[in-house]
């Protein structure tokens, strides 16, 4: 008997054998590095990719089952692998446009690469079940026409470093499944210059249109996005009310100027909540919960805004926002209810440190302001202007400009609780007589 299970025991090692790490070095030539990546890709498990490889306009990687891909990286965790040029250079297609996926997407893993002028975006996924990425750098990506039309331009150029859930691939609505599971976006830098910022929709990190994600966008450096530094936009919840997004301790600062579309408020630091359906942003049923701590922001445009959030039930502690003195420009815009903001910090120059006010299905209602630091701001207008009903702001009083019903503020220090337990003292009372 004791014989039988060792062989069987043989036969399912021969049966399933390990996965073996796949290695591949960069020729610098388009068509090899293309079909090397591509073969490497495909047979699954984990590849390693070294040197540097030459992807030329429109080289293009289809991932379509669970992957690991890795780069080399020095001393200092700077990629050592680079790959240039590429369109969409690794990219998740949707099984069939515009329809439900039978099946989840891939899970999938990309470290320590550097992706240099790709066309678009390097990194684009749309059909996903799973996302780690870290450790990586991208550069100079050139704009790419969308066919979207706009007020000042025939197409809409968009670049984004990187693209999760199915709103570049398929516009028309957000594909139940498509995008789920475990998104971390973790310790990437993303350079997103262009020489047309006016006219070029430039994204860092955008996340639209998932459902039943756990998103975790964290110690990110975003540089110069042209529209918005992080997008995190129309994120549903799953069947089991699960979902949520933590963005955190991201670095991000906006471009001078940036391009007036969907509005005229841009280029942004985080944008987050529900955006192209706002009637999201106030149901329980799909509204994920959303937590933005320890960001640093720079908004260096005419009307750039730190934080703009489209959501009720948001959570925005301990982020530091430096507004540049744009005329139009807001520090934080919340336009949900039920918010709670405590210990931010909104320095520099601009219109409104804090605006609060309903749009569309958004109320800008009941929100707790907290300890907010403006010492060193300066309001061209006021520092806080509320236009929702019953919010509360707590601590020194603001120069506030309230449109709104019901609103207060709150006089009070941030405290700290005394010693449970001093000592040398009696807490008895003590009977002199």
């Amino acid at each position: 008997m004791h014989r039988l299970l060792i062989a069987l025991f043989l036969i399912c090692l021969t049966a399933f054998p390990a996965t073996a790490e796949q290695t591949v070095i960069g020729t610098g030539n388009p068509g090899q590095d293309i079909a090397n990546v591509q073969a490497a890709v495909d047979a699954g498990g984990t590849v390693l990719l070294k040197g540097r490889f030459n992807f030329g306009p429109e080289g293009r990687i289809k991932i379509t089952k669970d992957i690991r891909i890795k780069g080399e990286f020095d001393s200092v965790d700077e990629p050592k692998t680079k790959i240039s040029g590429g369109w969409w250079t690794f990219y998740s297609p949707l099984p069939v446009k515009g329809a439900q996926p039978s099946r989840n997407g891939p899970i999938i893993a990309i470290r320590s690469i550097h992706f240099d002028g790709a066309k678009g975006t390097p990194l684009h996924f749309p059909h996903v079940g799973g996302l780690d990425l870290r450790g990586c750098t991208v550069t100079d990506v050139i704009p790419q026409e969308t066919g979207i039309r706009w007020s000042d331009g025939d197409t809409l150029p968009f670049m984004a470093g990187v693209v999760v859930g199915n709103r570049l691939d398929f516009r028309k609505k957000p594909i139940k499944r498509a995008a789920t599971g475990t998104i971390r976006i973790e310790n990437n830098r993303f350079f997103m210059e262009t020489g047309k910022p006016e006219r070029t929709a430039g994204y860092g990190i955008m996340v639209d249109w998932t459902w039943d994600a756990e998103i975790t966008i964290e110690n990110n450096t975003i540089h110069r996005a042209s529209r918005n530094g992080i997008e995190a936009l129309d994120n549903s919840l799953g069947g089991k009310n699960r979902g949520s997004i933590s963005i955190e301790n991201n670095r991000i600062t906006t471009a001078d100027s940036g391009i007036p579309y969907p509005h005229k408020y841009g280029p942004n630091g985080i944008v987050a909540g529900w955006y192209i359906d706002t009637t999201g942003g106030v149901d329980f049923s799909r509204n994920n919960r959303i937590a933005l701590t320890g960001n640093r922001i720079e908004g260096r445009g005419e009307a750039s805004t730190g934080m703009l959030l489209y959501a009720n039930d948001i959570i925005a502690t301990c982020n530091d926002i430096i507004m540049g003195g744009g005329s139009q420009a807001r520090g934080i815009v919340q336009t949900g209810s039920r918010g709670f903001f405590a210990n931010n910090r909104v320095r520099g120059e601009s219109r409104y440190a804090i605006y609060c006010y309903p749009f569309e299905a958004l109320r800008g209602s009941s929100n707790t302001f907290a300890w907010t630091e403006l010492n060193d701001f300066t309001a061209i207008k006021d520092q806080i202007l509320l236009g929702g009903n019953v919010n509360v702001i707590i601590g020194n009083t603001p120069s506030l400009l309230d449109k709104g019903k019901g609103n207060r503020v709150v006089e009070t220090a941030p405290c700290a609780l005394p010693e449970i337990d001093p000592e040398g003292e009696n807490w008895e009372p003590v009977d002199n007589e």
